[in-house]
């Protein structure tokens, strides 16, 4: 559906069922240079169990209109703008990799409606090689094929995923080239210049969960131990899975796995009827 936020066309999609702000609302936030597409199988699954799913593209990617963020704050900030403009209540968060860095600012500044905070793949900050920032900038396919090689993992690299006949590389090499040169170099920009990882976990009170993937190239599990660690506060602690067989792209790599892992955290801490 589109929809308006701060004046700008604002794309996200419901999991295929119409959007209804009355409901436990499961908003599913993407990776740099990708889409809304990257969450399909997880939006629908909670669509069609009495949740309402928001998974918006990010301004400037794919079907929201820009200019595209070039911080990570602004994001947070711009996805407060959209619960607003959608009179969301009742928010379960799921986050994946530069997703997450988001995930962190959104709960630590705007913890009002928020049920529980789902981090996949990701630590506290997100250094990126400044090669691949040039990458970005100057010859994006080179980028996206470093981010896809080391994003997947072994059944990845073999074309093998959940979908029959389905390459997940081929998929993300698809969504990628739409976001490139200006999204995917600003998003990786935001990633690298992101400091506030340590302290916006520390002020997170709603429920938290981390999923990892044990193979992880991009967030290895040192990283992912680090947010474990940060979001370990007088609230609480996280709870942690790892998923071991899985790379960076746990939420396709591991699909089933990782919405199990989700359903169970947020039918616990955001009920639907």
């Amino acid at each position: 559906m589109y929809f308006q936020v701060n004046g700008k066309q604002t794309f996200a999609t419901t999991g295929g069922k119409p959007f209804d702000n009355q409901q436990p609302v499961v908003v599913f936030l993407h990776g740099s240079g990708l889409d809304h597409t990257f969450w399909g199988l997880h939006a629908r699954f909670f669509a069609f169990r009495n949740y309402s799913v928001l998974v918006p593209d990010f301004p400037g990617h794919t079907h929201s209109e820009g200019p595209h963020l070039t911080s990570i704050e602004a994001m947070a900030d711009w996805l407060n703008d959209v619960v607003m403009a959608l009179e969301v209540d009742n928010v379960s968060l799921v986050a994946h990799s530069q997703g997450c860095l988001v995930a962190l600012e959104y709960a630590s500044r705007y913890p009002d409606k928020l049920r529980g905070v789902s981090f996949i793949a990701s630590g506290l900050a997100t250094p990126v090689n400044p090669a691949l920032i040039s990458s970005a900038e100057k010859n994006p396919e080179a980028a996206i094929t470093m981010m896809l090689s080391w994003g997947f993992g072994h059944a990845g690299h073999f074309h093998q995923g959940p979908i029959p006949g389905n390459s997940m590389i081929a998929g993300g090499k698809k969504v990628m080239r739409g976001n490139v040169p200006n999204e995917l170099a600003a998003d990786l920009k935001a990633c690298n210049a992101y400091a506030n990882g340590e302290n916006a976990a520390a002020g997170i009170v709603a429920p938290r969960q981390v999923i990892l993937g044990g193979k992880d190239r991009m967030a290895p599990r040192k990283a992912g131990m680090g947010l474990v660690q940060g979001l370990t506060n007088p609230h609480g602690t996280p709870q942690l899975n790892i998923i071991e067989n899985s790379g960076h792209m746990v939420p396709q790599e591991a699909p089933n796995q990782c919405r199990q892992l989700l359903k169970e955290f947020i039918f616990s801490n955001n009920p639907s009827n």
